[in-house]
């Protein structure tokens, strides 16, 4: 018995066992602590997605018509609900994974609030608290009987630094060469969700914009990308799509291109302008002259004297392939199907007319009087052509041309590139923000586009949101 009491065998195993106990209690509370941290993770997830989808429908109410009528409350708990959280109650939304009844003891709350204000800063914001309360268990030992594990997320509306002065509505916006962009005040957007929307080829640019954002990706230079806002969960609103509706009315749903609209030749050879008088459309017009042609009234091209600035019409293929110099304050208006063909060394500068209504309506066809306002500062107009082939919608500015457009250039449906040495100057007179909208844009080569006179201007700026907590 003496030896057996004096034996130190099995003193190791028993302190091994005293000491378990502590460790396994710890490592237990651990993976109860863990259980909360997964929890946490699934709340913060619902939190982000409620407040990210109640700032998108605080936008789309902003933006009438909205296509969903769902207050924003209701949008961001439906968006809870389909991350697993939801008021007592309150588990019918479409696509709701909630359960429609949690274990003994479990309850979640979502609560949604507008804020006129976050962090000092006056916005649109919508914060979303999400919170789930449980029973603790092992915890109890640290005197819990219940723990509350929440999360917080606010999503604001935001707009860009700049408005979209260029705009491509259905295809990319590409760089390629060394072309010149000085517009610090504007910004380029694409409508286009291709991962490529807009495109970089080559690094020898100059780039001095405000902003430049895509529904979809950017590739190429990186050190132009990283400055992209991409993948915009809305597209950019064109600003002249009601003169599309005008050019229908005016030519027909799906004229036979090309096409004159109904408006008789002007004959001659040289510009003619659009009057009541003289109602017509340069039709395959060919300028071979090396004189001077002179847009702006009171010049040699039928715009009276009494205007602020005439339409010119362009039907057929306007080619050039002479010298002259062709220049003044006007509007051309492309008919569907119409191209310029410039072959020639012709000096071509029109400055787009900055009264408002311009041209007065007596200057323009019945179809086109209720909107002759949105042609302020519009130099040149492309009407759409839905029935015109791709490479019937290309329009190229370049060659040996000395092109310089100053003001709007609307081509909804044409895919324009500016290649060689051509100057795009939008806006007009007096600080105006002119635009450049067309379904695609290419800027290749050394072409130059300015706008740095657009200062304050009454351009849009588009929206969009994103999460800052």
């Amino acid at each position: 018995m003496r030896s057996l009491l004096r034996s130190r065998r099995g003193s190791v195993a028993f302190a091994t066992v005293v000491a378990l106990i502590p460790l396994i209690g710890v490592v237990a509370l651990g993976g109860e602590a863990g259980s909360w941290y997964v929890t946490r993770q699934h709340a913060q997830n619902a939190a982000d997605a409620a407040a990210y989808s109640g700032a998108m429908q605080q936008l789309c109410l902003a933006n009438l018509p909205c296509a969903v009528a769902q207050s924003m409350d209701y949008r961001a708990k439906q968006s809870a609900a389909q991350n697993g959280f939801c008021n007592a109650g309150g588990t019918s939304y479409p696509g709701s994974v909630c359960s429609a009844s949690l274990p003994s003891g479990v309850s979640q709350t979502v609560t949604i609030t507008p804020l006129a204000s976050w962090n000092g800063t006056a916005g649109t914001f919508v914060q979303a608290t999400v919170s789930q309360q449980q029973p603790a268990y092992l915890a109890a030992v640290l005197g819990l009987t219940t723990v509350t594990i929440p999360a917080t997320a606010v999503a604001a509306v935001q707009r860009l630094a700049a408005p979209a002065c260029v705009l491509a509505l259905t295809g990319s916006i590409s760089f390629q060469g060394s072309p010149n962009i000085n517009a610090p005040n504007c910004g380029m957007a694409s409508n286009d969700p291709a991962k490529d929307a807009i495109n970089f080829t080559g690094g020898g640019m100059s780039m001095n914009l405000g902003s430049l954002s895509t529904v979809g990706g950017c590739t190429g230079a990186a050190s132009f990308c990283s400055k992209a806002l991409t993948y915009m969960p809305a597209p950019t609103v064109d600003p002249f799509t009601a003169l599309d509706g005008a050019l229908t009315t005016l030519c027909g749903a799906n004229p036979t291109v090309p096409t004159k609209c109904g408006l008789p030749p002007c004959g001659g050879s040289t510009l003619v302008a659009y009057t009541a008088a003289n109602p017509c459309t340069n039709d395959g017009l060919h300028i071979t002259s090396n004189g001077a042609e002179t847009l702006s009234p009171g010049g040699n091209t039928g715009c009276p004297t009494t205007a602020s600035s005439c339409v010119y019409f362009i039907s057929g293929t306007l080619k050039i392939t002479g010298t002259p110099t062709i220049s003044g304050t006007a509007t051309f208006i492309l008919l569907p199907g119409a191209t310029i063909n410039n072959q020639g060394n012709a000096v071509i500068t029109i400055t787009g007319p900055t009264t408002a209504p311009a041209p007065s309506a007596s200057l323009l066809p019945a179809a086109l009087q209720s909107n002759a306002a949105l042609f302020q500062y519009m130099a040149l107009y492309a009407a759409p052509c839905p029935t015109c082939s791709t490479s019937q919608n290309s329009m190229t500015f370049g060659g040996n041309t000395n092109i310089t457009l100053n003001g709007n250039i609307y081509a909804p449906t044409a895919n324009v590139t500016f290649q060689g040495n051509p100057t795009i100057t939008v806006g007009g007179a007096g600080g105006g923000c002119g635009q450049l909208v067309a379904a695609s844009i290419a800027f290749n080569g050394n072409a130059t586009f300015n706008n740095n006179q657009c200062g304050t201007t009454s351009v849009p700026k588009s929206q969009y949101v994103q999460l800052v907590q």
